[in-house]
This record gives C-alpha cells, structure tokens and sequence, in this order.
C-alpha cells in the first residue's frame, strides 16, 4: 500500500514538473487594461478590448524580462509576435532583462535575435530599458546594440516625446539601480500622458515626483516565477510591488509585468508568460462603479450585435464590465485588484445564491 501510495506521489511529481518545465513556459496571458486620466478604477477588458477601440486613443503593449538563453531561444517569441501582430499596438515597451547572462549568451543566436525583435511594429516606435540581468557579466553594451538594431530606443536616464493625431506621450527611462547611475528625476513636459520605465519596481520609492507620472511600467518580478499555496518566492527589488496593478499615488498607475522568460530555473507555475496592453483614454472622468449582477458573455455577444449593424457610439463603448478595486492585503493596500479574480469570485457568489 505505501509503495502504491510513493508511486502515485512520484507520478504527481512528474505530472507537475513536465507542467512547470514544458506547458507553462509556452502559455502565454494576454491582458488588455482600459485607463482614464482618473485612475481611481480600471477596467479589464481582456474579453472584449475590440469594444473599446472608440474610446481608446493609444494601446501600448508592454513586454517584460525575456531572459534569453540557452534555455529560451529567439524561435520562442513565436505567440509573442503572433500577440503583437495582431493587437497593432501604436507603442511597444520592453523594460529589460532581454537576456539572462551575457558570459553565458550562445553567440551564433544573435542574428536570430535580433531579426525576432525587429519583427515587433509600432507606429509610434519602440522604446526600452535595461535590467539587472543586462548588465550582468558587463552585457549592458551588448545589448544595448541589440536591441537598437532591432528597432528599439533604448533610454538610459533619458526621455523621448512621441504623438500622433489624437495624443501626445512622454517615456523616461530609469537605468537600473545594478548600474549604479540611475536617475529618478526628470522634468515635467506638456505631453497628455506621462510614462516612465522602471526596470525593478521597488525603486519607485526613490521618485519623487511621483505624481507626475500617469503610468509607471516595470518588470523583474517574474510574479515569483514558481506559485504554491505556501511557497511564493520575491525578488530584491520586487517585493513589495509583485504584479499587476497598483495606485502608489492617486495620479499615478504602477504596473508590474511577470515577464516572459525564466531566471535560476526555466520553469513556470501558477504564473504563465505575459503581455500587458494598455488603451489609454484622455477622458477626466471616472469610470463609475457597477454593482448589480451581470453576465458577461451576453453583454460581449450583444455588443458584438451592435457593431455589426454599425450601430455602436462612443456612448456605447462604456461597458458595464466589472471595475478594479484595491485589495485590502498585509503586503500593500495600494494593489488593484485582477478582474480574472473578481469574475471568479463573481460566480462563486451566484452559484451560492441558487443553491448549484
């Protein structure tokens, strides 16, 4: 009986480590976040991001710690590009860790590299900082041309101004504390948005003039790259500011992108790959908060309806979708809430309430 028992549990194992080693890696979450100038709410609309396209004036997509290496290689980006090419994205991000180690970078993959990057598009451009992981084994060089080959401008204590019929954007870039020269002041300019790169996102405490910001985007985390109901792993850097969401400020909307890739160990559980899209909005107001029952599927169906028939507003376009709100956890107040959750918790509230 107990050797039946060692061989179910070993089974278990094995089940669990060819998840983590092979499956999870290769998933890949694509999360569509809509964002007014008042950020006290935001709505996720992953299921349904083609709905809002009236009032979103720019999407941004941003990618996060691709960890290249003999482990992951550039023929990996493969769902990323597929994701990309078909979100058409006016910006791309990446906030850095574009390769795991440089003393240990397998050479003959850079061409391959950078002809993967160079296929990601955006009218208005592609912008990056470095990360940790960059400017281990002094890499920081290497991939600086790397990715600037690639189409990327990479911001190192710099900012750029970029626009387009509807919207005017500013992006600073943080070097990373690990290159011991980062600057977290920078100039307010007269663009509409805000934007400032951050490659580890417990160093937005040393901003201080935060507020200015609109949107804060950083990486590094990995989300602690393996989840287990008693095991969550933080990095130095990240361990306060985790995932997802967070309202530091009332201005100002950090994000914290789980990554793409692995460090230490090429797996991943409970915490897939990642690509976050930000719809930004010009509109001052907020979204107001929806409170009775609704059900999804039926409204994304209906609106469907309605754009077919050419009938949809930008009156339209304001969904009831469920809206994020903080989380009231030990480790930080400030975090939003992921809507994944809230539906989840949604309809284990109704399965209660009918008894099923």
């Amino acid at each position: 009986m107990a050797f039946k028992i060692l061989i179910a549990i070993g089974a278990i194992l094995l089940m669990v480590g060819v998840y983590a080693f092979i499956i999870e890696p290769r998933r890949l979450s694509e999360k569509h976040y809509l964002i007014r100038k008042n950020k006290e709410r935001v709505l996720d609309i992953s299921e349904a991001s083609e709905m809002f396209e009236l009032e979103s004036e720019v999407q941004i997509a941003h990618i996060s710690d691709l960890h290249f290496s003999r482990w992951f290689k550039p023929r990996r980006l493969k769902k990323t590009l597929r994701s990309l090419r078909e979100a058409k994205p006016d910006m791309i991000v990446f906030t850095g860790d574009l390769i795991d180690d440089y003393k240990k970078w397998p050479v003959r993959q850079t061409k391959s590299l950078i002809l993967a990057l160079k296929q990601m598009q955006a009218p208005l451009g592609k912008v990056a900082v470095l990360g940790n992981h960059d400017y281990k084994s002094d890499g920081a060089g290497f991939v600086k041309e790397v990715l600037e080959s690639a189409g990327f401008t990479v911001l190192i204590n710099q900012e750029l101004f970029g626009s387009n019929e509807e919207i005017s954007l500013s992006v600073a870039g943080v070097a990373d504390p690990s290159a011991k020269n980062a600057q977290y002041y920078y100039e307010a300019t007269l663009a509409q948005w805000q934007l400032l790169l951050l490659h580890q996102p417990d160093y937005i405490s040393q901003v201080k003039n935060l507020s200015m910001y609109d949107l804060v985007l950083s990486g590094h985390s990995h989300g602690g790259q393996i989840r287990l109901p008693k095991y969550y792993p933080k990095t130095d850097g990240a361990k306060t500011f985790t995932d997802s969401l967070y309202l530091p400020k009332e201005e100002t909307l950090l994000s914290v992108n789980t990554g793409i890739g692995t460090t230490h160990l090429p797996l991943r559980f409970g915490v897939p790959p990642e690509v976050i899209y930000y719809h930004l909005s010009s509109k001052t107001e907020a979204f107001p908060e929806y409170v009775n029952p609704f059900d999804f599927k039926a409204l994304i169906k209906e609106e469907k309806a309605k754009k077919a028939a050419n009938k949809m507003t930008a009156k339209d376009t304001l969904l009831p979708v469920p809206t994020a709100k903080k989380a009231h956890s030990k480790a930080n107040e400030d975090k939003i809430v992921d809507m994944s959750l809230f539906r989840r918790r949604y309809h284990q509230k109704t399965k209660k309430r009918t008894g099923s």
